[in-house]
């Protein structure tokens, strides 16, 4: 059973150890409670809350939390190089679409992806 081991109150991500000892298989895990950002990013999606700044040049596409920004080093993306936008984005509607705040589809052409908050 895996044991707490840190909380970062800044990410919001939760740090758990395992060990088998069957296997000698350790294990650390990193989990992030989702459920508000999912609601918002739901909601915008719905009602188009964000679809206006394409007219403007800026677009809120996604809401990259921290964890998925683990996810997406540990897949060789990087985010904060600016040449990664296109891989970013497509990894986004593969594997994450619900962290879209949108129900458009980019489909690369994004100039730059702003991270307000990257963590």
């Amino acid at each position: 059973m895996p044991e707490f081991l840190d909380y970062d109150p800044v990410t919001g991500i939760t740090h758990w150890f395992d060990h088998d000892g069957m296997t000698n298989e350790t294990k650390i895990t990193y989990t992030q409670n989702l459920d508000p950002l999912l609601k918002y990013t739901s909601e915008m999606a719905k009602t188009g809350g964000t679809d206006a700044g394409i007219r403007e040049s800026w677009w809120l596409y996604a809401k990259i939390p921290a964890i998925v920004q683990i996810k997406l080093h540990a897949a060789g993306i990087k985010m904060n190089d600016p040449g990664s936008t296109k891989r970013i984005i497509q990894y986004i509607n593969e594997h994450y679409p619900a962290l879209k705040c949108t129900e458009k589809n980019e489909l690369g052409t994004a100039a730059k992806i702003y991270l307000p908050n990257a963590q």
